[in-house]
């Protein structure tokens, strides 16, 4: 079997983003703990700020993804979403391109995966820095971009633990 999964979502695990100033990393360091979850490939400062998730089974990401708008999202939004090309240039021109009607289908889309997302994180947070924690915590992180990272990381960070390589967690 190609893909393996988490055998349990009452396995924790801990994380931290790279937006905390009391985390230092290089670009390859940074890419390697994405890959792996291993905190030993960052510098961790003793204030770091440690959060604390369960993977997500899939009841919990259809609880989240309904909560998101999966049964009112748009489908056409979807396929231009898949279609986007990846360059930043060619991406403005593609878009400049579409009809309104897209353009708002599209917008949709992309709404419906940022509102999944904070679901995800609803989902999956157990505690920051040992303490519980709930979403509006996570909501509450200013400047904007740095909520806006944690919030990515965290869904990246459930992605790697939800689809596990050959060697496992």
């Amino acid at each position: 079997m190609a893909l393996h999964f988490s055998t349990s979502t009452n396995d924790l695990f801990k994380i931290v983003v790279s937006c905390d100033p009391a985390i230092n990393f290089t670009d390859e360091s940074k890419a390697a703990y994405f890959n792996t979850g291993d905190l030993s490939l960052l510098d961790v400062g003793e204030d770091a700020t440690v959060i604390t998730l369960k993977p997500l089974g899939p009841q919990d990401r259809e609880r989240a993804e309904i909560r998101a708008g999966a049964f009112t999202r748009s489908e056409l939004g979807k396929l231009l979403w898949i279609e986007a090309p990846n360059d930043r240039v060619e991406h403005a021109r593609w878009h400049h391109g579409l009809t309104e009607d897209e353009r708002e289908a599209l917008a949709s889309y992309e709404s419906y995966i940022s509102k999944s997302y904070v679901e995800y994180v609803r989902e999956a947070l157990v505690s920051i820095n040992d303490e519980p924690a709930t979403i509006d915590m996570i909501n509450s992180i200013r400047p904007e971009h740095m909520r806006i990272t944690t919030i990515t990381e965290i869904v990246l960070h459930l992605q790697r633990v939800s689809l596990l390589g050959d060697v496992g967690k």
